[in-house]
């Protein structure tokens, strides 16, 4: 039989209250139980216990804001000087602590335009009352350093609704701004290195680029053939120095770019100091300050970009340098793109010229050669046949044109092979240094009597200092060339005259006559091989219709160009360059 279990023992709470509460009553205790919770948890959390306390707590707040937040943020007084500020701000501006900002103004550390413009900002708003809210702007410091930030200013009053001074806090974004101006470059230079319809157009487009990133008045692109050994500067922009003509490796700054193959900052002692131990050779005139980069493709240097200053070595600092290196590669392969799309352009358009050169070598062949010996054989032919009654001055003068009919017969074809080796490349180009006053002055000399037959002077006002660089031979045969045709087509008593002058690197030859001139549509023929029908000069001269031609060939070979200007009745000039010798 289970054992038997005990009864639970009840406690009764004892209530002291001798009188009962009513329901009443309870509710009312239980309400005040509440709000006095709430006040304790009030006062637990807000420390509110005096308006004195509350002011030390909201300053601690506020100061706690200042200091630990990112952002630059400072109060100034109605005259723009700083009465306080958190640390990032000062050290920002270059000061060990807030204390050390305090009274100074913009001007103490911005330039004077970026000081100028920033108090300006704080005057209106002291004025207005209206705030400056998100402002971007770019900060130049007195060193030159540039930097850019996010810009909020507004007005501060004192407790009677006066302004007072402003309060303000920036928020530097430069790492930010410098990703999106390089980037902007960068997109830039793409387009244009396909929408530029030349080399020239793609340079100056990259310039302008430049001039985007820093300060570029004097700025040059150097390209570098490393088949030749050439540097050329198809793009130069100076103050004071001409532009260079391709010249060997040397040991001039662009090559020094290219040596190190690294960016470079120098200014004019380190210059000098290169100099010196002859790393360097000083060309041209010696600038403050340059900054250089080398041009790269695929790990190959094809060239150097420079920009440099003659005024200030402030000019350019590691900023600078930075925005430059970033955007070479794009600049190198921009230039390597389009030197590549006009080479196959190039190429397409020799080749459709070729082409036409070789069905106008053939309708040469068939036509000028044929025309000739047709005469040369109706001629022959009177000469043999016995059934013939010539008198002996008919013989004589059969004989006379059969002569002149071999002649050009010989001259046309000896231009046909002339031409047709300089297409082949048959023929050596050896350039050298030449003085053009004496090998105009020989080439007249050796014309002098056949000028003479038809009273014409030439006169050689080429100055005794001008040197080209080419091939001797073909500038020799060119130069005869063109006076021979002057004479051909000047009048009994004209002047043909031959000077030179120096430009941009390249000696620019004029031969100018007060001959018989040319239509725009002639000049055209035999520049481009349109026709080779050559016209009688004036006291009846032949030609091949083949010269002109040539000599244009033997320019192109030589770097040069040339350029034909003539009117009916007023004569003509012959103008080429070639490069100078330095």
């Amino acid at each position: 039989m289970p054992p038997k279990r005990k009864k639970p023992v009840i406690k009764r709470k004892i209530s002291y209250n001798k009188k009962a509460k009513s329901k009443s009553d309870l509710a009312l205790e239980k309400e005040d139980y509440k709000i006095s919770g709430r006040n304790a948890s009030k006062k637990k959390y807000s420390n509110k216990k005096t308006s004195s306390e509350q002011i030390v707590f909201d300053q601690q707040l506020l100061n706690s804001f200042i200091e630990l937040i990112p952002d630059c943020i400072y109060f100034k007084d109605i005259n723009s000087r700083f009465i306080k500020t958190n640390k990032a701000n000062a050290i920002k501006l270059g000061f060990n602590n807030p204390e050390e900002l305090i009274g100074k103004t913009d001007f103490d550390i911005f330039d004077e335009k970026n000081a100028s413009e920033a108090i300006k900002d704080e005057q209106e708003i002291t004025k207005t009352g209206r705030p400056f809210i998100g402002t971007e702007k770019k900060e130049i410091w007195k060193d030159g350093k540039a930097t850019w930030a996010i810009s909020h200013k507004m007005p501060t009053y004192d407790d009677k609704g006066n302004i007072i001074g402003t309060f303000g806090f920036t928020r530097d974004i430069t790492i930010r701004k410098k990703a999106e101006i390089v980037s902007q470059a960068l997109l830039r230079i793409s387009e244009a290195a396909h929408t530029a319809i030349d080399m020239t157009t793609l340079y100056e487009k990259i310039h302008e680029v430049i001039l985007t990133l820093m300060p570029a008045k004097n700025l040059y692109i150097a390209i570098y053939d490393d088949k030749t050994d050439l540097i050329s500067f198809p793009y130069f922009k100076d103050e004071f120095d001409l532009v260079p003509a391709p010249r060997k490796s040397r040991k001039g700054v662009t090559e020094f770019i290219m040596r190190t193959d690294h960016a470079a900052l120098i200014n004019q002692k380190r210059l000098s100091e290169l100099s010196a131990t002859g790393e360097i050779e000083l060309i041209g005139t010696l600038p403050m300050i340059l900054l250089g980069a080398p041009l790269k493709v695929g790990g190959k240097t094809i060239g150097v970009i420079m920009v440099q200053d003659y005024e200030s070595e402030k000019e350019y600092g590691d900023d600078e340098k930075e925005f430059l290196i970033f955007v070479t590669e794009q600049i190198a392969q921009a230039i390597e793109r389009k030197r590549s799309a006009d080479a196959i352009q190039r190429y397409t358009e020799e080749l459709k010229e070729l082409n036409n050169s070789k069905d106008k070598f053939f309708s040469i062949i068939a036509h000028d050669l044929r025309s000739p010996f047709n005469s040369l054989i109706g001629l022959s032919e009177l000469l043999v046949n016995p059934n013939e009654n010539l008198t002996e001055p008919e013989r004589n003068e059969f004989v006379i044109d059969i002569h002149n009919l071999i002649k050009n017969v010989y001259e046309l074809i000896q231009n046909l092979l002339e031409w047709a080796a300089l297409q082949l490349g048959k023929i050596e180009y050896n350039p050298l240094k030449i003085e053009l006053f004496d090998l105009v002055s020989k080439k007249i000399e050796l014309l002098s009597m056949h000028a003479d037959k038809k009273n014409i002077s030439l006169v050689n006002e080429i100055k005794s200092n001008k040197n080209v660089l080419a091939d001797k031979n073909m500038l020799g045969s060119l130069i005869q060339n063109f006076i021979t045709n002057s004479i051909k087509f000047t009048n009994i008593g004209g002047t043909i005259k031959i000077d030179a002058a120096l430009l941009n690197g390249s000696v620019v030859v004029n031969i100018e006559d007060n001959g018989i001139g040319m239509n725009k549509k002639k000049v055209d023929e035999i520049l481009h091989l349109h026709s080779t029908k050559s016209s009688k000069g004036t006291s009846g001269e032949q030609g091949t219709g083949l010269g002109v031609i040539l000599c244009k060939e033997m320019i192109e070979r030589n770097g040069g160009k040339l350029n034909i200007i003539s009117e009916p009745g007023l004569g003509t000039k012959v103008i080429f360059q070639i490069p100078a010798a330095i």
